[in-house]
C-alpha cells in the first residue's frame, strides 16, 4: 500500500468524520461557496516529487510543439488547435510582442487509476483559477486534525502565495516593486466574476500588488501608456480566455491592449499563446504515435505514463492505440464505452460528451462524431478512476472520485486543489457546475530524521 493511501486509512481511523473549515475568509467564501469535499486528500513526499518532475517534463514537450511540428509558425499551431482567424490574429500579434514569454504557471487535472495518475487536462497560464490556503489553515486548527497532521508531518502550499511569487518572478519585479496591475476579464464575464476578482485583488494587496478588476474594453491607450480610467497600467494580468475571443467585436476590443504590447507601453501576464499548449489538441499531438521519434526517451516515458490515448476527430487515417493505421470514426464507434469527446479549447466541461453516458445511444454517438468530424474536437481514452473512501455524517464511509488538480509554479509544486463527487452518483465529468465539491490537499513534508 502506498504511503498516501495508508495516510487516508489512518485519517479515517483517527479523525473519521467529515472535515471542513470552521471559518471562511472572504476569498474562500467566494471560491467555495460552502461546498466543501468531506475531507482533504493526501500525497506522499515521493509522489509530489515525481508528479512535479513528470509535469515539468510534459510542459517542456508541449512548449516544443510549434518548433517540432510547425516550423515555429505560431499561427499554424493556433489553427491546428482549432482557432478561428480572429483568434489566430490575436495570438500572432501577442506572440510577436511577447517573445519567449512562456510561463511556469499551470494546473494539471489528473485522475488516479489502478496503475498511476493519468492526465485529463493540463491548463497553462494565468487563467487556471485559484483557491488559497485558507481552507488548509482552518483545518489545521481543528482539535483532532491538527494533532494528526503534526504527527504525520503534513504540509500544504498556499497557491495564492505561489501565484504572486511566480507573477513577480516572471515579470522581473523587485521585492519592493508595487506595479499597477489590471486584472482583466472579457466584458461578458465581468458581472459574474466580479466577486471573485474583488476578493482576489484585496488578497493580492497583502502581497504588494496594486491590482484593479476590469474588462478589456475598459483599457485605453493615450500619452504613450495603457490606462484604466485615470490609472496608468504597468501590467495586465490576463483572466480572459481564448474562447472569449470568438466575440464579433474581438479586434476592436483587443486593439488598445495589443497595440500597447507591440509598442512596449505595457506588459501582460500571461501571453495568449500559453493556452495553446494547454489545449486538448496539443495533448493529441503528444499522444500521436506518428510523432514519437520527435521526443526524448524521458519525454516519451512521461507521455506514456500520463496521457491516455488522445486523437483529433478527423476523416483522415489516424494511428490507433495499437499502432496500426485506421479510421477514427470506425474506431470510436466500436469503442464508444471507452472514449470521451472533447472540444479542443473549451473549459469547465463545456461541450464534453462521454461515450459511456447512458443517455448517449450508439446512434447518438455516431451522429455526434460525424458532426464533429474535422472540427476542433478530440476523442480521448476513458480514465477508470479508482474511488477513495470519504467519511459521511453517519460515521460510515462512501467511495468518491477525486480529480487531483496539481498546480505548478516557478518554484515547482504550487499546491493541490480537488474536485470530488460520490462514485455512485450521476456525474460523468467532475465539474463544479455539475455538482462536484471543491477540496484541498496536504502532502508529507521532508523527513525530520
Amino acid at each position: 500500500m502506498s504511503r498516501d493511501l495508508a495516510l487516508t486509512e489512518r485519517y479515517l481511523e483517527k479523525v473519521g468524520r467529515p472535515l471542513r473549515p470552521a471559518h471562511e475568509s472572504e476569498f474562500a467564501r467566494v471560491c467555495y461557496g460552502g461546498k466543501y469535499a468531506p475531507r482533504p486528500v493526501f500525497l506522499g513526499a515521493a509522489e509530489i516529487q515525481r508528479l512535479t518532475r513528470d509535469l515539468e517534463v510534459l510542459r517542456g514537450a508541449l512548449y516544443r510543439l510549434p518548433g517540432l511540428l510547425f516550423g515555429g509558425d505560431i499561427g499554424a499551431f493556433a489553427r491546428a488547435n482549432g482557432m478561428d482567424e480572429g483568434q489566430v490574429r490575436a495570438v500572432e500579434r501577442c506572440s510577436a510582442a511577447m517573445p519567449d514569454a512562456l510561463t511556469s504557471m499551470g494546473r494539471a487535472d489528473l485522475y488516479r487509476d489502478r496503475s498511476d495518475f493519468r492526465l485529463m487536462e493540463f491548463n497553462i497560464g494565468s487563467t487556471i483559477g485559484y483557491e488559497n490556503g485558507d481552507m488548509c489553515r482552518e483545518m489545521l486548527a481543528d482539535p483532532e486534525f491538527g494533532p494528526f497532521a503534526a504527527e504525520e508531518n503534513l504540509r500544504y502550499v498556499d497557491t495564492v502565495v505561489e501565484q504572486v511569487r511566480t507573477f513577480r518572478h516572471e515579470m522581473g519585479l523587485a521585492p519592493d516593486d508595487r506595479p499597477v496591475v489590471a486584472l482583466t476579464e472579457w466584458p461578458s464575464n465581468l458581472a459574474e466574476l466580479a466577486p471573485y476578482m474583488n476578493a482576489l485583488v484585496r488578497l493580492w494587496s497583502d502581497h504588494g500588488l496594486d491590482a484593479h478588476p476590469c474588462h478589456v474594453g475598459q483599457l485605453e491607450r493615450r500619452d504613450g501608456r495603457l490606462w484604466l480610467g485615470e490609472r496608468p497600467v504597468d501590467i495586465v494580468y490576463r483572466q480572459f480566455m481564448m474562447q472569449d475571443l470568438l466575440d464579433d467585436n474581438v479586434d476592436a476590443l483587443l486593439e488598445p491592449l495589443l497595440g500597447a504590447l507591440e509598442d512596449g507601453e505595457v506588459r501582460m501576464f500571461t501571453s495568449l499563446e500559453s493556452e495553446l499548449y494547454g489545449s486538448k489538441a496539443s495533448l493529441a499531438m503528444l499522444s500521436d504515435r506518428a510523432h514519437r521519434k520527435l521526443f526524448s526517451d524521458e519525454e516519451l516515458a512521461v507521455i506514456d505514463r500520463l496521457i491516455p490515448w488522445t486523437s483529433p476527430v478527423t476523416s483522415e487515417p489516424v494511428v490507433l492505440e495499437d499502432g496500426t493505421e485506421g479510421s477514427l470514426l470506425d474506431h470510436a464507434v466500436a469503442h464508444q464505452q471507452e472514449l470521451i469527446l472533447k472540444p479542443t479549447l473549451l473549459y469547465g466541461g463545456q461541450g464534453i460528451v462521454p461515450g459511456w453516458s447512458p443517455e448517449v445511444t450508439p446512434e447518438d454517438w455516431r451522429r455526434i462524431l460525424v458532426d464533429a468530424m474535422d472540427g476542433p474536437y478530440v476523442v480521448q481514452r476513458r480514465i477508470h478512476a479508482v474511488p477513495e473512501p470519504f467519511p459521511q455524517p453517519d460515521g460510515e464511509t462512501r467511495p468518491w472520485i477525486v480529480n487531483w488538480g496539481v498546480v505548478l509554479m516557478t518554484s515547482g509544486y504550487g499546491g493541490l486543489l480537488t474536485r470530488c463527487a460520490p462514485a455512485d452518483g450521476d456525474i460523468d465529468v467532475l465539474n463544479r457546475d455539475l455538482g462536484a465539491l471543491l477540496g484541498s490537499g496536504f502532502h508529507v513534508g521532508p523527513s525530520t530524521e
